[in-house]
């Protein structure tokens, strides 16, 4: 049983450290974690900048439209962003903070442990 309320998934391919990506519900994100927290990262207990090991963050959605005529079709992508930080809070939509507040919160503890021998 977990935790969380959303559904938070992380690419396959991502890496443990560095550039990662997913997808949390019917959104997608992607996230620069550091090995160790840095002073300019996002603060996981209030969202503000401070010590954290995220300093990239961007939650966002693309909607896809084809234009255009059967025979010359064209496709038209729009991304809608409804949280980006780099180092510093650029959007943070109040109404997707607890989502990004637990997407934070899983990032965190997941690139926080330590495998001891």
């Amino acid at each position: 049983m977990s935790n969380y309320n959303y559904d938070i998934k992380v690419d396959k391919d991502s890496s443990k450290y560095g550039y990662i990506k997913g997808k949390i519900g019917n959104f997608a994100w992607f996230a620069l974690v550091h090995r160790d927290e840095v002073e300019h990262g996002i603060n996981p207990e209030d969202l503000t900048k401070g010590l954290g090991r995220i300093t990239r963050l961007c939650l966002y959605r693309d909607q896809t439209d084809f234009l255009g005529n059967p025979y010359m079709p064209s496709l038209n992508v729009k991304r809608y962003i409804y949280a980006n930080y780099h180092r510093d809070w650029s959007v943070l939509n109040k109404n997707y903070y607890s989502m990004v507040k637990e997407l934070i919160t899983y990032l965190e503890r997941r690139y926080s442990f330590k495998l001891v021998k």
